[in-house]
């Protein structure tokens, strides 16, 4: 296993090149060296073309040295907000942001720990199958690098994610489908004091259809959330028109159907009572997964856990990630839990510890597969 501290110094160099969703290609350029170094096979795919971003995906293959099947571990390049100007705090035990802006762990962690597990593989010649690896681009604004991965050109027949917020020996195994919502009311305008009466008030319109709607928290994966209201003009006139988005979430499809059947009649209904009329545009952001405990990559996730020395917990969590687009185009895939704190905010942090244990857990699931072919038995 790599030294701690050269596994701290490859995350401190990937927190302090910044980039933004769209803008990795000087993140790519460090893991073109880094691999390169290491023996690897990379290639850029296209799929910065999909969105406007500045670079693709790096995909790497780490040819095996027993005969075992293919897996692929993935982490994205992206982050979600600047690391420019980053000063990183290193104290007890551990790294985090100085306040003034995000770490940049979610998920340059997971590419540390990728390079500290394929570098304890070609440095210590361990056993192992052929390894692929994804560095995907554009997770934080909609997953467009994982959309675009040729899957077609993989041998991997299942994924590992290192790239969720659970501490080490934790996975996510079932994560909800998303849609959002933009829902725009149609009222009539009308002077508010000399003839209200004549007018449609459009944002009462909207009011009292949000008010009815279960906002929150609807179970372990589950919610619905309004996130915008524009709209009206002088406060004398009655508002004829008002704009609402919103997004919902669930793992299972029929749950999130059903939920945005919801917020369409409960607009429908109260415009239709008012006088008014909606137009509901919809977005179907990703898909849900759920996989059970007799999925083959679940099981070799979860002995791989025990083996290393954890407990292995299966979570259902309610974000999403690469994970979700993987498994919706026929990749088995789980996202392992690597410790990462308060990501997404200038208080993120992440233990060393968690570094360290992250790339146990990659490792033990190296061995796990190929072991599985017979080596060692």
């Amino acid at each position: 296993m790599p030294a701690n501290r050269q596994l701290v110094d490859t995350f401190l160099d990937l927190v302090r090149i910044d980039g933004v969703a769209g803008n990795e290609r000087d993140v790519a350029s460090y893991l073109e060296r880094r691999l390169s170094a290491l023996g690897l096979e990379w290639h850029m795919d296209r799929s910065g073309e999909t969105f406007g971003g500045d670079c693709g995906n790096l995909v790497a293959r780490l040819a095996g040295n027993v005969d075992a099947p293919a897996i692929l571990l993935g982490a994205h390049m992206d982050t979600v907000a600047p690391t420019r100007d980053l000063t990183v705090i290193e104290a007890d035990g551990r790294l985090s942001s100085d306040g003034t802006t995000i770490l940049g762990a979610d998920d340059r962690a997971g590419i540390a720990i990728i390079l500290g597990v394929l570098s304890t593989l070609v440095e210590e010649r361990r056993p192992h199958g052929p390894i692929e690896v994804a560095f995907t681009v554009s997770e934080e604004r909609g997953m467009h690098g994982a959309k675009a991965l040729d899957i077609g050109a993989l041998s991997a027949r299942m994924g590992f994610l290192f790239d969720s917020s659970a501490p080490p020996g934790q996975f996510v195994v079932e994560a909800p489908g998303a849609i959002a919502f933009r829902i725009v009311v149609h009222g009539l305008a009308a002077h508010a004091a000399v003839a209200p009466e004549k007018g449609v008030n459009a944002v009462g319109i909207a009011a009292r259809a949000i008010a009815g709607l279960p906002l929150g928290r609807l179970d372990d994966t589950g919610m619905l959330n309004v996130g915008s209201v524009h709209g009206g003009g002088a406060i004398n006139v009655v508002p004829d028109t008002v704009e609402i988005t919103g997004e919902t979430r669930s793992a299972d499809p029929l749950a999130l159907e059903r939920q945005i059947g919801l917020v369409r009649d409960a607009f429908e209904r109260c415009a239709a009572a008012a006088g008014g009329s909606v137009e509901v545009s919809l977005t179907h952001k990703y898909q849900g997964f759920h996989l059970g405990p007799d999925d083959p990559v679940v099981g070799a996730a979860a002995r791989s856990i025990e083996a290393a020395g954890f407990a292995a917990k299966l979570l259902g969590y309610p974000g999403g990630s690469d994970a979700n687009v993987l498994n919706e185009r026929g990749l088995p895939t789980v996202n392992l839990g690597i410790g990462t704190q308060d990501a997404h905010s200038p208080h993120e942090s992440i233990p060393v510890r968690n570094l360290v244990d992250g790339v146990r857990i990659g490792l033990a699931i190296v061995r796990e597969i190929a072991r599985g072919s017979g080596e060692d038995r």
